[in-house]
């Protein structure tokens, strides 16, 4: 039996550090963990993968250089799969081969997402880029459940939520006779992930961790705002200023920890004199005093650990980021800091300010999303349902 999961990404290493502690978790309960990319199928330019990294951890990379290829893998092997890929028309082919074989699915969404649908695929795009958010994901779900109806394509088995507010859409729908089928057979309740730390001992306050959020992201251009060189060596001016100044008041080491997309070079460059990582986020979250970000799902991490939290404003970034930040802010009622401006720190004063917070944040947490209080983990989950699959 193969236990595994389908994606289409461009990154190896971003896809297994969104979900790190269950893929560790089924890699070592069950010796070997299948990543089944479907990327090489249709592009030139070929993944490149740390295999020796991934052997440690039991994680086994099947890369399909053809349909073909893909098709008979999924034909001859007794497979549970994990199926996060969309339903856009470029994947919809992927989901057929899937059901053709008739293989187990579980899908999970929510599990640390906090997104505004408006600004994420209208607000901030052109007419043209409107026009294909339509056809991409609105008419492609309709093609989709089309092919559900025509048996072409099989429901998925199950699909895990975490926010409660979308489980109890879904939930609803689900049992509802409506013209189309809906996309999932089973509806789950998730607790959000949790930090991966293991000895509560161990926690320290040693640094001022900055979550970096890619000042030249793709998101950012494919929305039209265009940041040259005098701008981003302008925010690398301001970022510096700033986390110099907060190291000299709370006495403070800083981390940068990088996006996944953000040119490592680059950022070791601008902003020499910090210590600057890639994939070590939730590592020195877990140990910061303090935590710094514009917009990022790690910060995630920092408010399930009760850490003081800051939210970074910049004009630089766009009205996009700047958007997708204050929707945080909005929400959780963080400290602003604008990098831009000379503003007055006073150690004593912010500390207090930064620790009234901390249990509102909790707060929203559990009001928005199912916690491990009244919900399985996404691990405990997709365990219980391989030891279903296996006893069959």
């Amino acid at each position: 039996m193969i236990i595994g999961e389908l994606s289409c990404g461009t990154s190896c290493e971003k896809r297994y550090y969104l979900q790190k502690n269950l893929y560790d978790f089924l890699g070592k309960k069950y010796k070997k963990f299948y990543f089944i990319n479907t990327h090489n199928i249709f592009n030139k330019k070929k993944l490149k993968i740390n295999y020796n990294f991934y052997k440690k951890k039991n994680i086994i990379h099947f890369n399909p250089k053809s349909v073909s290829e893909l098709n008979e893998f999924l034909n001859k092997n007794d497979i549970f799969l994990i199926n996060n890929v969309s339903f856009q028309f470029k994947h919809i082919f992927f989901h057929y081969l899937v059901s053709k074989n008739n293989i187990f699915q579980i899908s999970f969404s929510n599990i640390f997402q906090f997104s505004n649908y408006k600004i994420e695929n209208w607000a901030y795009v052109d007419f043209i880029r409107k026009l294909k958010f339509l056809f991409t994901k609105k008419i492609s779900l309709v093609v989709y459940r089309v092919l559900v109806i025509l048996r072409l394509i099989n429901q998925i088995n199950i699909l895990c939520i975490a926010k409660k507010n979308v489980f109890n859409r879904y939930r609803t729908n689900l049992g509802k006779n409506t013209l189309f089928l809906k996309k999932y057979k089973d509806i789950r309740s998730v607790s959000v992930k949790l930090p991966s730390y293991h000895d509560q001992k161990k926690i320290s306050k040693k640094y001022i961790t900055f979550i970096d959020s890619g000042i030249l992201h793709l998101d950012i251009i494919k929305r039209g705002y265009i940041i040259n060189n005098k701008m981003m060596n302008n925010y690398f001016s301001f970022l510096k200023n700033y986390l110099t100044k907060l190291n000299k008041i709370f006495n403070k080491e800083i981390i940068i920890c990088l996006h996944p997309t953000s040119n490592y070079s680059l950022y070791k460059k601008k902003l020499n004199g910090f210590k600057v990582y890639k994939y070590k986020t939730e590592e020195y979250v877990i140990n910061s005093f303090l935590v710094l970000f514009h917009d990022s799902t790690s910060i995630f991490s920092a408010i399930i650990l009760k850490k003081k939290i800051i939210s970074l404003k910049s004009n630089i970034m766009g009205p996009y980021l700047n958007a997708r930040r204050f929707f945080y802010v909005k929400n959780f009622n963080f400290l602003e800091h604008d990098i831009e401006k000379k503003i007055q720190i006073k150690k004593k004063l912010t500390s207090n300010r930064l620790d009234k917070k901390i249990n509102y944040y909790y707060k929203v947490i559990k009001k928005l999303y199912y916690t491990e209080e009244n919900s399985l983990s996404i691990n405990r989950i997709i365990d219980f349902e391989i030891q279903k699959f296996i006893n069959r």
